[in-house]
């Protein structure tokens, strides 16, 4: 149970960072760049917001005799699959952006 915790408390720290990224270079990027870092924050914060509220307020699904099923609600699974989204979305941002770079940087050396 405290591996859970602690896992959860990291995965929420990433989280964090990644939109907190993705909002950053959102402001700073121009025309489409703009419109695809603004889409990765936004999937990033409405995933993980509606996960988190449906993790606050659980729906309880009954089987016919009364008892209650263990399956996770599809609402939870849709806010997960967002999220997940969101944070390939910005990997692949971020993937390319080091791509740039060391283009960049292999060009310049061939320049000198």
């Amino acid at each position: 149970m405290k591996q859970d915790v602690v896992m959860l408390i990291l995965v929420i720290i990433f989280i964090v960072i990644l939109f907190g990224t993705a909002a950053s270079i959102a402001v700073r990027a121009n025309g489409m760049k703009k419109v695809y870092w603004l889409l990765c924050s936004f999937l990033l914060g409405m995933g993980s917001l509606s996960f988190i509220y449906f993790l606050a307020f659980p729906v309880q699904h009954k089987l016919p005799d009364g008892s209650l099923s263990g399956e996770m609600p599809p609402q939870l699974g849709l806010a997960g699959t967002i999220t997940q989204l969101g944070v390939y979305g910005t990997v692949l941002g971020f993937m390319v952006m080091g791509l740039w770079r060391l283009i960049e940087l292999f060009n310049k050396r061939h320049d000198s």
